[in-house]
């Protein structure tokens, strides 16, 4: 039989390639730095792609601190414009009410400001005197209603176009007597001197925010979201302004319709232009619509629906026989786009409800004139 050779060991040792039919190899036989293969040097073209790489690392980096430089430098203009405002003072909460009577709620519906708007009979000024002669009617109002039950708690539901926009049709920017920053600060301040105005008279504020079609950022056709809305951003302002207010509470308004609930009473918050084509719907389409939502196909039991919009003051039976489509005028006058190309014209009202949350009702229903 032929013998076999022993195995000769070498200083140097191959470098070890692991397998399940190998044991691990000794200390010693550690490769050396001599054995190892220099990494072959990159192709060119992977050079290249490396190369793009960081430079779109650097220019994503520039513009980050870019979009963070804005951002702050918005953030400190709004804070300034408000400082030039004037303070947000503390409310003194008023006298607690402690009748034992069965307490209603105030329901303040408050929408199409159209701020910045120029009319030959409405401006910023006409606007501001407006909305707060609303605020000291519905407070007289509720005073009159204390005398026969409690009134402790309000909602105001801002149904949208809250301001008047930029981008709705050719020319709007000459019909306006603001900026569209000036309009995002001047109407953050009007809806925070609202709650206060509303919190001198009730125990506690619930806000109940609605976005409209002027607050939209761009044509219909820009690739901007919806929720991307400049109402929006006045809500989130004057929320944050009112952030140590502890009787404020403000709902999300993430979606195109808002949940209204007091209690037992349950109402959806739209602005109006999510039904018909181009912004527009008949009474009669808007109650259909509104029905068809009621019967299941919104994912939300209700019973009435309110509505801006249409600058107009109106109600609306629905066919259960129950609830009712509530719209809202505007504060606006004189809108020579509503007289000409749609013939319709309307008084500045806006709307003040009181509701029953046990029962879930409303049970008195006023239209404000505000002319």
């Amino acid at each position: 039989m032929e013998q076999r050779r022993p195995i000769q060991r070498t200083s140097q040792a191959r470098p070890y390639i692991g397998s399940r039919h190998t044991s691990r190899p000794q200390r010693d036989a550690l490769p050396v730095l001599e054995d190892l293969i220099a990494p072959e040097e990159e192709p060119a073209d992977v050079k290249l792609l490396r190369a793009a790489l960081r430079r779109t690392q650097s220019a994503l980096l520039a513009s980050k601190d870019r979009m963070d430089h804005l951002t702050e430098v918005t953030k400190a203009a709004a804070f300034d414009a408000m400082l030039s405002m004037g303070g947000v003072p503390n409310v003194v909460a008023p006298t607690k009410d402690r009748r034992k009577g069965r307490a209603e709620v105030a329901l303040w519906v408050m929408g199409d400001w159209q701020g910045s708007k120029v009319t030959t009979s409405y401006n910023s000024d006409i606007m501001r005197r407006r909305v707060l002669e609303f605020t000291e009617r519905a407070i007289n109002i509720t005073e009159i209603q204390r005398s026969h039950h409690p009134v402790r708690e309000c909602y105001i539901a801002f149904t949208g176009d809250m301001v008047e926009g930029l981008w709705n049709y050719p020319g709007q920017a000459w019909e306006i007597d603001s900026t569209l920053f000036e309009q995002y600060v001047n109407i953050s301040r009007l809806i925070v001197d609202v709650i206060q105005q509303a919190l001198t008279c009730y125990d506690k504020v619930t806000v109940v925010p609605e976005w409209g079609n002027h607050g939209r950022i761009g044509s219909k056709r820009d690739g901007v979201p919806r929720s991307d809305n400049v109402d929006r951003m006045c809500y989130e302002l004057a929320r944050q302004l009112l952030a140590a207010e502890k009787r404020v509470t403000f709902q999300e308004c993430p979606e195109d319709i808002q949940r209204l609930e007091i209690g037992n009473y349950r109402a959806i918050v739209l602005h109006g232009d999510e039904v018909g084509r181009n912004g527009f719907a008949s009474p009669n389409a808007i109650v259909t619509h509104v029905a068809k939502w009621k019967s299941g196909s919104y994912p939300w039991a209700f019973r009435d629906a309110y509505i801006g919009h249409y600058h107009t003051h109106a109600e609306w039976a629905l066919p259960d026989g129950l609830g009712a489509v509530y719209q809202t005028g505007s504060t606006e006058s004189d809108n020579r786009y509503a007289g000409i190309t749609m013939a319709a014209s309307a008084t500045p009202s806006q709307r003040l409800h009181f509701i029953d949350p046990e029962k879930g009702r409303v049970t008195a229903a006023y239209k404000v004139w505000l002319d």
